[in-house]
Formats: C-alpha cells, sequence, structure tokens
C-alpha cells in the first residue's frame, strides 16, 4: 500500500477533536432538550390529576343524588378507620378510610375499597395523583412499594367531627358543609386535592381559616402546583409561591413565607 493510499484511508475516520465536538453538541441539544420534555410530561400528567379529580368529583355528587343532598362523610385521626373489617361493619365508614403514612396501612387498598365513595368510581388509579412518587421507603420515592393515595378531601365537607367545634358556634360560625346544596358557591370550593407526601395520612385536609399557619400541606407535583377539585365538578391546576410548602422538606404546621398569600388563597376557598 502507497503513502497515498494510507492517507485516504485515515482521511475517512473521525479525529478526536471531531469526535469530542459531537460530544459537545449532543451534550448542549440534550441540556436544552431535556429541561423541556420534562415539563412536559409533568403538564401531560398535570392533565390525568384534572381528570381524576374529576372522576371523583363525578362521584362525589353521584353519592348526593342517592342520598337525598346529603354529602359523603369525611374524617380526621380521631376517627380513622384502620383495620378492614370482616363483616364489612364500618361505624365510621367516610369518603375514604386509612391512612398513607404508617406501614401496612399505607398499602392497604381493600379500605379505600369498603369505603363510600368506591363503589361510585369502581377503580383505584384516581385516588393517586400521576406524579407522586411517594413509597412505603420515602416520600419521594426510591424503593419500596408505591402508595395508593394522593388524594385528600377538605375538612370542612360533612365532617364525622369538625376540625374545630367552637369555630362552628357563635354569632359568625365557620361552615361545615353537610348536603351539595349547602355549598353556596360550589365553584370557588373545593372538595378534593393532592396533599403533600410529607403530611399526608387520614383522607382529611385541613386549612384552618383563623390559624396563621398551614395546618396540612397541599403538594407541589406540577412544576409547584397541584390539581384541586370543586363542588361545581370542575378541576384546576393551582400554581404555588410560597417557599414554604414548594421546598422539598415542608412540614406540618409550616408558617408561611408569602406574607401568607397562597394559605389566604385556599383558606377563602375552603369554607366561610
Amino acid at each position: 500500500m502507497n503513502s497515498i493510499s494510507r492517507r485516504r484511508r485515515f482521511a475517512n475516520g473521525f479525529t478526536l477533536i471531531e469526535l469530542l465536538v459531537v460530544i459537545a453538541i449532543i451534550a448542549i441539544l440534550a441540556g436544552l432538550l431535556l429541561p423541556a420534555l420534562a415539563k412536559a410530561k409533568t403538564k401531560a400528567q398535570g392533565i390525568l390529576c384534572m381528570n381524576n379529580s374529576k372522576q371523583l368529583m363525578v362521584a362525589w355528587n353521584l353519592y348526593g343524588g342517592d342520598f337525598n343532598d346529603k354529602l359523603v362523610r369525611s374524617a380526621g385521626l380521631d376517627s380513622l378507620v384502620s383495620a378492614v373489617s370482616p363483616t364489612k361493619n364500618y361505624p365510621l365508614n367516610q369518603w375514604c378510610m386509612g391512612t398513607m403514612d404508617r406501614i401496612p396501612d399505607m398499602t392497604n387498598i381493600v379500605l379505600i375499597q369498603d369505603s363510600q365513595l368506591f363503589p361510585y368510581i369502581k377503580t383505584l388509579p384516581v385516588y393517586k395523583c400521576p406524579a407522586d412518587r411517594k413509597t412505603t421507603r420515602s416520600a419521594f420515592g426510591g424503593g419500596g412499594t408505591p402508595t395508593p393515595r394522593s388524594m385528600s378531601m377538605n375538612c370542612w365537607m360533612n365532617p364525622i367531627n369538625a376540625w374545630a367545634p367552637d369555630y362552628t358556634a357563635g354569632a359568625n360560625p365557620v361552615r361545615s358543609f353537610r348536603t351539595v346544596g349547602g355549598i353556596l358557591k360550589p365553584s370557588e370550593t373545593w372538595v378534593t386535592l393532592d396533599e403533600n407526601p410529607t403530611s399526608i395520612n387520614d383522607g382529611w385536609f385541613v386549612c384552618d381559616p383563623v390559624n396563621a399557619n398551614w395546618v396540612d400541606i397541599p403538594a407541589t407535583y406540577h412544576n409547584g402546583a397541584n390539581g384541586l377539585a370543586f363542588a361545581d365538578g370542575h378541576s384546576e391546576i393551582k400554581k404555588w409561591r410560597d417557599f414554604a410548602i414548594t421546598a422539598k422538606n415542608s412540614a406540618i404546621g409550616a408558617s408561611p413565607r408569602d406574607r401568607g398569600v397562597d394559605l389566604k388563597w385556599l383558606k377563602d376557598r375552603s369554607t366561610y
């Protein structure tokens, strides 16, 4: 092989510099595209989350239609049901029994299926946001068994025991809603939302209209937002700005860090 042939053979391959340039271009493109793809995925999950919420609201309204306009019951830890009844007799049955913060209760789908609202839904995925990665090992994924629920109900929706009984008495009582017709502003009153994986336990979300701090914490799965379903049947994604709840280490009882703007927004749509 003469020298000209050898030069032609080597000219057909990449030099090291050319290869490094190609790798650098691929890295730049990946850096530009991956965030956009992640946002697109989050948006798609948000759409599915709203669809789940709408299904819950259809079931919630159907229940009211079957029980003379009375709302399905809700309850906090004082009325928690964490054991399956072989006879299916639950004196404290409510919209969704069980808890998401105690093993093995947090994986007990039977309690969800035995709850008052499930016969109107008959599918488990609607109870959990597709962006929720909570497992039995971690609130944010990473091993363990996925928990079956991220949804919680407004604590003012027909509670077995009111969150604060003294709020519901006196000259200007805080309203606990007992019937569908009793919700005077259905398009502005939320019923269910995705709760933060660090605060979710029972199926009850407490937004205290008197307390200056958060009690329970809404989720922020969708680029700092979460899904809420309202009494008129519509769902929406709410963008949160308060770093006290958007931070990964947000905790029950957190003090607002946005002068209470987000908390007031939720208070105004929880009860009146």
